[in-house]
C-alpha cells in the first residue's frame, strides 16, 4: 500500500484484502455490490490474499478491481 502526499491511500495489486478493508471498511460493500465478493462461503476470500490474487481467483481483471478499490483516491 502506498501513501499519497495528501494522506489518501492508494492500493496496489500487492495490497492485501485485509489492508484494503482496514483502510476503508466501506469497500466491503463495493466488493459485494460490484463483484459479488465476500458475502458468502462461495464468494469469500482469504483476507491475506492480495488484490491481484482475489482478482485472478474470481476471473476479474486486476486493473478493474484496483480501480474500484481506489475510487475517490
Amino acid at each position: 500500500m502506498n501513501e499519497k502526499t495528501d494522506h489518501q491511500t492508494s492500493f496496489t495489486a500487492q495490497t492485501t484484502m485485509l489492508e484494503v478493508l482496514t483502510a476503508d471498511p466501506s469497500l466491503g460493500m463495493v466488493l459485494m455490490r460490484d463483484f459479488h465478493l465476500g458475502g458468502c462461503q462461495n464468494c469469500g476470500f482469504n483476507p491475506h490474499d492480495s488484490i491481484a490474487d482475489v482478482a485472478m481467483q474470481n476471473g476479474i481483471p486486476t486493473e478493474r478491481l484496483l480501480a474500484a478499490m481506489n475510487r475517490g483516491n
